[in-house]
Formats: structure tokens, sequence, C-alpha cells
């Protein structure tokens, strides 16, 4: 057996829904820094909240907790696009 570290351990585990939220702040603060009013989310947030899995509907639950809007886009023609949009 080998031993780990707490630090190793966690990033094999990957981030936790709010660990993954508070990035998401960082880019609501540029975008409207830059007087946009949202952030499309792509990777994660696109993966998730097409299998709409727990963690993602915790994420969005904390984001319209703080009074965001949040929604799934999701378009298919010749290639399918989709991600979450977070407004305020």
């Amino acid at each position: 057996m080998s031993k780990i570290t707490a630090q190793e351990a966690r990033e094999l585990a990957g981030p936790t829904v709010q660990e993954r939220v508070n990035g998401v702040y960082l880019q609501i603060r540029e975008a409207a820094e830059k007087k946009q009013r949202k952030v499309c989310l792509h990777g994660w947030w696109a993966d998730e909240g097409y299998r709409g899995s727990n963690d993602y509907k915790q994420a969005c639950m904390i984001l319209e907790g703080d009074g965001f809007k949040v929604r799934f886009f999701y378009e298919e023609r010749q290639f399918v696009d989709m991600y979450t949009v977070v407004e305020w």
C-alpha cells in the first residue's frame, strides 16, 4: 500500500461543487467589469448539465441562491452546442 497525502487525495478527487462555483464567481466578476450581463460555461458545466447530475443541480442552486439566473442551453444542428448560461 502506498501512502498518499491529503493534498494528493483532493487533487485526485477533483473539485467540490462549491469549488466549481467559486471558480465561476471569478468569471462573473470579469464579465461584469466588462459591462456584460452573462457568462457561458463549458466543460464540466456542459457535460453535467446535459446529464442533469445532482452535483450540477446543487451548483445551480448555489448560484440561484446568490440571485443569478441559471439555464442550460442545448442546440443541435450540424454540431451540438451546449453550455450553461449564468445571467444577472
